[in-house]
């Protein structure tokens, strides 16, 4: 009986966790696996710190790039910023309110698909044409500034840049399916920062390559500015 009971228990728990599911279709859709993929490439990326041992930093000869993992320098009475011990203001309110935003927009993504799928424009859909991609970049831009680690901004960089290419993937596919609907939209509706809408010309689009070449080569610039820039601004901690 105590089996039967337990058995019972289990079934009506799997039963209740489907029904707060609007469509279980959500778990098998492969865009649902591709959308974390750069939250994987950044969690593996900030963990790889003893091959960097091996590895010599082209812009400051006789070291390694070990110095990526060191701690950066922040000032003890500067609340806005967080130390080796405490978060600060900053850090905290952009995962706050990363998680908010990814959260609602994952909701509202949800509850669409329980309601037939379609094309989202309203809600939170309604300011930015991305918003899950927008929380879970601001929600890693306050976890990467509390690591204090140089190697967590080089991950959140590429994690950056891999939502914006994903991004501007998925507008691709919607501009076929939906046509001039979704260029409306889009002409209406922020990328992803709210109330920032670019004219930008076709040559930019998310049908042309060019964006992506631009895109790519930001993302290699900004890690070369973080490589170039942060060593006078790290301690070991072994030292501290």
């Amino acid at each position: 009986m105590r089996v039967y009971a337990f058995l019972r228990r289990v079934v009506a728990g799997a039963i209740a966790l489907v029904n707060l599911i609007p469509s279980i279709v959500v778990i098998f859709n492969p865009l649902f696996f591709v959308m974390f993929l750069p939250i994987g490439a950044y969690a593996i990326l900030t963990q790889l710190w003893i091959l960097l041992k091996d590895v010599q930093d082209p812009f400051h000869p006789g070291e390694s790039l070990y110095w990526l993992t060191y701690a950066i320098k922040t000032d003890e009475d500067n609340i806005l910023l967080p130390t080796l011990f405490r978060w600060g203001i900053i850090d905290l309110s952009l995962l706050a309110v990363g998680s908010v935003i990814f959260l609602l927009a994952f909701a509202a993504w949800i509850t669409n698909l329980g309601k037939g799928g379609g094309l989202l424009t309203s809600g939170i859909y309604g300011l930015v044409r991305h918003p899950q991609y927008l929380g879970l970049i601001l929600l890693t831009l306050g976890i990467t500034i509390r690591s204090l680690r140089p190697i967590s901004f080089i991950a959140w960089i590429i994690l950056l840049f891999g939502y914006l290419i994903l991004a501007s993937l998925e507008e691709r596919d919607l501009i076929k399916k939906y046509g001039q609907r979704y260029i409306e939209y889009s002409g209406r509706t922020a990328f992803m920062i709210p109330f920032l809408r670019l004219n930008l010309p076709e040559l930019f689009s998310p049908r042309k390559p060019y964006r992506y070449i631009v895109f790519m080569a930001l993302c290699v610039l900004l890690i070369v500015a973080v490589m170039f820039n942060m060593r006078n601004m790290v301690f070991a901690l072994r030292g501290f």
